[in-house]
């Protein structure tokens, strides 16, 4: 009787692992692609990528990501040497469909969540959330990391969001970055120093109703400190988003500066005074 019970399961499992590797090796991927290159591209976006395979459980994995937007073809939004894709079945009985991500790029690694209304609709999700781990700033493009264009050094953090209303795509979210060793070079140069070096820094920040509010940007290094706070009015292109912060500039060495700061302009264009 036991060697019966212990011949079906030996079948069961070869009957599964049969099963597995023949649906891997008959997957349509080429179709499969040509279904998300559709979806993509309806949602205003061109994607390209080297490979498309199976990824256990339900997803699948592409490699040598890259996305651009359909106005402007040049424009890198994102690129990675893979992203793994798994879809949450139980997510069929709910509201949003969820997807779960996974990738390596830029240095480091990311992995998160989107929910969508429907497959079909993709843009924009109505809900997400990321998690960051050592990213390399200097090798993101300036979509990535807008709040922060400019900046080297390494970066971790999160960063979730909700739809608030999907007809004018207004949002509400929150983030939380933590920066080490790396500088940010100024628009102008002041006091002979045209680059901020840093050790550490934070940037914490939320939004809603087209505010960006940011609660706390500091950086830290051996021979300065400056923090900021204040408000970011967004606009439909989000390097024109004005920009209305304040803040305290202090330097330390043989030139000992206190300084408040006032940052104006736009993201692409910021204004720098100093009282």
């Amino acid at each position: 009787m036991r060697f019966l019970k212990n011949k079906i399961l030996l079948l069961a499992i070869y009957t599964v692992c049969i099963t597995v590797l023949f649906l891997y090796f008959l997957f349509p991927s080429q179709l499969v692609l040509q279904k998300l290159e559709s979806t993509v591209n309806s949602a205003g976006y061109l994607l390209e990528t080297g490979s498309l395979r199976p990824s256990l459980p339900l997803g699948i994995k592409l490699k040598e990501v890259t996305l651009h937007p359909v106005q402007a073809p040049s424009d890198l939004l994102f690129q990675g040497e893979f992203v793994d894709l798994q879809f949450n079945p139980l997510s069929i009985f709910r509201k949003n469909k969820t997807i779960r991500f996974r990738s390596r790029a830029y240095g480091g690694s990311l992995e998160g969540r989107a929910d969508f209304l429907s497959f079909e609709q993709v843009n924009p999700p109505a809900a997400g959330e990321i998690y960051l781990q050592d990213i390399d700033l200097a090798r993101c493009p300036p979509a990535v990391f807008p709040l922060i264009r400019g900046m080297t050094g390494r970066v971790k953090g999160s960063a979730f969001y909700v739809l608030d209303n999907p007809a004018n795509r207004i949002s509400t979210g929150k983030m939380l970055l933590f920066l080490t060793h790396g500088s940010y070079a100024l628009p102008e140069p002041f006091l002979g120093v045209s680059r901020i070096e840093y050790d550490r820094g934070e940037v914490k920040a939320k939004w809603q109703k087209g505010i960006v509010t940011l609660e706390k940007f500091e950086i830290f290094g051996s021979r300065m400190k400056c923090s900021l706070q204040g408000d970011i009015q967004l606009a439909p292109r989000f390097e024109e988003s004005r920009l209305n912060l304040k803040g305290m500039l202090e330097m330390s060495g043989n030139n000992q500066v206190k300084l408040n700061i006032t940052v104006g302009g736009t993201i692409a264009s910021p204004s720098f005074r100093y009282i």
